[in-house]
């Protein structure tokens, strides 16, 4: 049996893990571009920066290395995550020492390496969560991941921007070095238990891409995989250019998708994360779907001009929900289905998922502009419901258990 290793240490730790993979990466992946924009670089060459973020849908291509070196110690994530986390810290720090405009060479090469050992970071940080958890308090789990995740982006992509234009570069990249000491230190004084490890006689390779979905159980969570993101990543991807194409100033816009989003989503993942401990996976999902089916089909009434404000926020905020109460329960399955490698099996799900949201997110923008925000508006509403119905037909043998 999954014994339980949730200690309050342990919950601050991978809150912390969560919070600081995302801190620095954002503010280098983001604030940057406003930041060399401003300093009059191409958009050209912009777009390229933002390929930065790609670090994160591939990350599963070197999950075997960092579980062949798990497994190689016994299970020990916290010598892993101290090599990690000493090496990404001494790499925002090393930043500081060049300049933000004319060193931009430099400090990209530093970008890619700190977008890198982020990645790294996750991949053992989810092998961790998952030694940690029993299976009742995965959901838990997917909603520490949710919390950490939108406050590192709001530390990294809005507060440590501020504070640039307040203080100037190097003592930004000074506060975000003192942020990720602070998980450092938390792994220092950790004391990880051997219990929950189970050694394994298969060897790890890079075969595991394609033999973990040889059973026919796991082609149906594939296919959900790819389902379920999508609604929720259309509707997403629309949201902004719709408030700019209906009227709505940038600032008024900044605040909705920076504090009330990051509000939303928060709030919508500890709820999401309170109902997987009393209720099924399956109903949670059927109830996720179920907001998105209505909620995203009131974002056209908000399109078309509809002046009520409840209609209005409820349609925003399905969206921001849509994204909160999902990452709890997907985690919380994700790990379900891991069998003998954690690290690299989790990575292999959650590319997947991540990779079809970044997809249907951008085609979904780009057809708007052929098809129409209500056609979009309604593919994302039905993809929605699409998933719920695969839901109620392919799981059910999905069930909560107490472990």
């Amino acid at each position: 049996m999954h014994k339980s290793q949730l200690t309050k240490q342990a919950i601050l730790l991978l809150g912390s893990l969560y919070t600081t993979q995302f801190v620095a990466f954002a503010f280098f992946s983001v604030a940057i571009v406003a930041i060399w924009r401003e300093g009059g670089m191409s958009l050209e060459q912009l777009g390229f920066v933002s390929l930065l973020s790609m670090v994160w849908v591939v990350k599963f291509l070197w999950s075997p290395m960092v579980e062949r070196y798990i497994q190689k110690h016994q299970g020990n994530y916290k010598k892993f995550l101290l090599i990690v986390q000493s090496l990404l810290v001494s790499s925002i720090l090393l930043v500081s020492v060049f300049d933000v405009n004319t060193d931009k060479g430099i400090v990209f090469i530093s970008l890619v390496v700190i977008g890198l050992l982020s990645a790294t970071q996750d991949i053992a940080t989810e092998g961790l969560a998952y030694k940690i958890l029993k299976k009742s308090e995965r959901g838990f789990g997917g909603t520490l991941k949710t919390i950490g995740g939108i406050l590192g982006y709001v530390l990294g992509a809005g507060v440590a921007l501020s504070i640039y234009e307040q203080v100037g570069w190097e003592i930004t990249i000074f506060m975000l070095t003192f942020l990720s000491s602070l998980t450092l230190f938390q792994l220092l004084l950790y004391k990880e238990s051997n219990s929950n490890f189970t050694p394994t006689d298969e060897t790890i390779s890079w075969k595991i891409f394609y033999k973990f979905w040889n059973t026919r159980n796991k082609k149906v969570w594939l296919i959900f995989l790819i389902l379920f993101p999508m609604g929720m990543s259309i509707a997403s991807g629309l949201l902004v250019p719709l408030l700019v194409d209906i009227g709505w100033d940038l600032e008024k816009i900044g605040f909705i998708k920076g504090v009330v989003g990051s509000v939303l989503g928060i709030l919508s993942a500890i709820v999401s994360g309170w109902f997987l401990k009393y209720y099924s996976r399956k109903s949670v999902l059927i109830g996720v779907s179920l907001i998105e089916v209505v909620g995203f089909l009131l974002l056209i009434l908000l399109y078309e001009g509809n002046t009520n404000i409840f209609i209005n926020a409820l349609a925003i905020g399905t969206v921001f929900i849509s994204y909160g109460a999902s990452m709890p329960i997907i985690s919380a399955l994700i790990m379900d289905h891991i069998e003998n490698f954690p690290t690299a099996e989790y990575a292999l799900q959650f590319t997947i998922y991540m990779f079809i949201g970044v997809i249907a997110g951008a085609l979904g923008v780009s057809l708007s502009g052929t098809f129409g925000y209500e056609t979009m508006i309604i593919a994302s509403s039905v993809f929605s419901l699409v998933t719920m119905i695969f839901v109620l037909r392919y799981f059910k043998e999905l069930e909560y258990e107490r472990d």
